[in-house]
């Protein structure tokens, strides 16, 4: 490894479920001149952190960022990458992620494939490695995990106690990525990415630092000098802005609102801080304390006892508050309720009417369909018979042209025997005629 001549940039670092421990250190990285600077001639390890990790980049989104140099690693049937551990910066917003590998070696390779390298292509956001010198836990919030840690270059650096939950057992072999997330329990990578969500599956703690949004007036949208009202949660601008924290009051008269960022509480009706106030005994005259270096019985009694009258007469104040929000809430809804039931009401007297007149116009439908019916039957039948009359004009047309031949062959058959009647008439008048002259000897020879 190269010398450490160098003086490391040092980041302070936090992890842990704040409920059950919380441990604090110090991560000392070596100096890199800019994102793209490349592994020669500069100071590496076998250690990489990722600095300035967006918290909208969930824990499997960062390990499906780290796949392809995992499954590089894993072609030459090594694991490559040992250890990834989320822990939480001082930016809000964002957090780091901690990576141990196998050699020195793999650390190079991963710091020039992917240094300078966006997380996706919908976001601006850039991959920041820088190589980590060693790690140090200066604090801890758990009695057994005081003592101090000091990890040099190419130890183990995870956090977790050896006990936690049997998640991962010490002598157990690891294939993957051990993934220790935010709260510092530990599991396989290839398990934390089939999860759906973003919280531990044993603690329910996230995974890693959520995304914070920024507060800003309610009134004028500023986002600098806000004081929140204790009371019901209104944000609002200070007397440097637009004063809607003042007009609040005003308007509501909750009395005590918190200066956003400082942790100070100023009450509008004395016009003063009540955050750390007490009454002098003296004179009568407001004391502000200190941040709790003072000890004592009696100071801790005046302090039990502000504490209690300005609880009591918050609740109270709220009390009324969200009694007088109930009663607006029930008028609008009764009232609501009242307008609901009486479109409703009018609803049925709708459907009512429109089933009776649907029932009408069914039977009549039904009249209609059997009336219906009967015609289609009558205008068959008169299509028979219509066809049965045409058939028989069309046979009459024929059998009426025939006999018309017929009756025309006729009258000539007439005529001709008429006229031979006629001849034979005329030829049996000459022929009596003739005998008759024959008779009487009246033809000569």
């Amino acid at each position: 490894m190269p010398g450490t001549s160098k003086k490391p940039n040092k980041i302070s670092f936090v992890s842990g479920n704040p409920t059950v421990e919380k441990t604090e250190g110090i991560i000392h990285l070596f100096k890199t001149k800019n994102k793209k600077e490349t592994t020669a001639g500069c100071q590496t390890s076998s250690m990489l952190c990722m600095l300035g990790i967006p918290s909208n980049i969930t824990v499997k989104d960062l390990l499906n960022f780290c796949a392809p140099m995992r499954f590089s690693f894993s072609f030459i049937l090594k694991r490559g990458i040992l250890e990834l551990k989320i822990v939480k910066g001082s930016h809000v917003g964002r957090y780091m992620a901690l990576l141990n590998f196998e050699n020195q070696e793999y650390a190079d390779q991963f710091y020039e494939a992917l240094n300078g390298v966006a997380y996706n292509s919908l976001e601006p956001d850039i991959c920041q490695l820088a190589y980590i010198s060693h790690v140090e836990a200066i604090h801890s919030s758990l009695v057994r995990s005081t003592e101090l840690l000091y990890m040099y270059v190419g130890r183990y650096f995870s956090f977790a106690r050896s006990g936690r939950a049997a998640l991962m057992s010490g002598d157990e072999p690891v294939q993957g990525i051990l993934t220790t997330i935010l709260c510092n329990h530990n599991f396989h990578d290839e398990c934390i990415s089939q999860t759906t969500e973003t919280t531990c599956p044993v603690c329910r703690y996230v995974q890693s630092p959520e995304m914070v949004a920024d507060s800003q007036c309610a009134d004028c949208e500023l986002r600098e000098n806000l004081w929140i009202c204790l009371i019901c949660g209104h944000v609002g601008c200070g007397r440097y802005g637009q004063k809607h924290a003042h007009r609040h009051f005003q308007e509501t008269g909750h009395t005590f609102a918190l200066e956003l960022g400082k942790n100070l509480v100023w009450d509008y009706a004395d016009d003063a801080y009540v955050h750390r106030i007490a009454v002098n005994q003296e004179d009568g005259k407001l004391v502000q304390l200190g941040e709790g270096s003072e000890t004592g019985d009696k100071k801790l009694d005046c302090l039990n006892t502000e504490f209690s009258a300005i609880m009591i007469s918050q609740l109270e104040s709220q009390r009324q508050y969200f009694e007088s929000q109930l009663d607006i809430i029930t008028s609008e809804s009764a009232a609501r309720t009242a307008d609901i039931e009486d479109k409703l009401e009018k609803t049925r007297l709708m459907v009512s009417d429109l089933e009776s007149k649907v029932a009408t116009l069914t039977k009549e439908k039904t009249m209609l369909a059997q009336k219906l019916s009967q015609a289609n039957t009558l205008t068959q039948k008169l299509q028979s018979e219509l066809a049965e009359e045409k058939a028989l004009t069309v046979s009459l047309s024929k059998s009426q042209i025939l006999w018309e031949e017929r009756a025309k062959n006729a009258e000539l058959t007439a005529q001709m025997a008429q006229e031979e009647v006629r001849d034979l008439l005329l030829n049996f008048e000459m022929r009596d005629k003739l005998t008759e002259v024959s008779e009487r000897g009246e033809v000569r020879c």
